[in-house]
């Protein structure tokens, strides 16, 4: 769908060290287990959407994430709906040890769903950020389903199990306040 993944060089920091606004975005924001699952239980119908999936070589930005040197990773893009509402936009760098292991050709299928099933992943620590909806990809995704543009959170971290490495990034988007409350 994507000529490149849309930047996540956020400006992020440790979860322990934020201030986050909202109790709503921090329930979400903050919440130490399965993303997937915590919306599938506060929602009728939760779906994943699959936007792209590409293999791509790590920039330098990524290199300190990955603990190497540029490699070769597929970057996955999916959005998150919870009853119909585009609730989260993710971006997960897959490397080829974790593609050719457990997550490879996941399709529409949650990713968090394959990670958090096998606690021999070891979870980073939360990395989260505030950033300006202006971004190009935002922006548009955010004017296709009416929301008005502002300020939206974002976390990321990375899984690894042996060589095997997964970052996860995960964007709130407007309708993260609807998904809170879509009991």
């Amino acid at each position: 769908m994507f000529e490149h993944p849309f930047s996540i060089d956020f400006c992020w920091q440790s979860a322990k060290k934020f201030d986050c606004p909202s109790t709503e975005v921090a329930a979400l924001l903050f919440d130490q287990g399965s993303l997937t699952s915590l919306l599938k239980a506060q929602c009728e119908h939760f779906r994943v959407k699959l936007l792209s999936e590409k293999w791509l070589t790590t920039s330098p930005s990524h290199a300190e994430v990955f603990e190497s040197e540029r490699q070769r990773v597929l970057c996955r893009e999916v959005l998150l709906y919870c009853d119909d509402i585009a609730t989260v936009y993710a971006q997960s760098w897959i490397t080829e040890a974790a593609y050719q292991s457990e997550v490879g050709d996941l399709g529409e299928t949650p990713l968090g769903e394959v990670l958090f099933s096998d606690n021999s992943w070891v979870r980073s620590a939360l990395e989260v950020c505030n950033f300006d909806s202006q971004h190009t990809f935002i922006s548009s995704l955010i004017r296709d389903y009416g929301q008005a543009q502002q300020s939206l959170y974002a976390r990321r971290r990375t899984f690894t199990k042996h060589h095997a490495q997964v970052m996860v990034c995960e964007v709130f988007l407007p309708g993260e306040t609807d998904a809170a409350q879509c009991t």
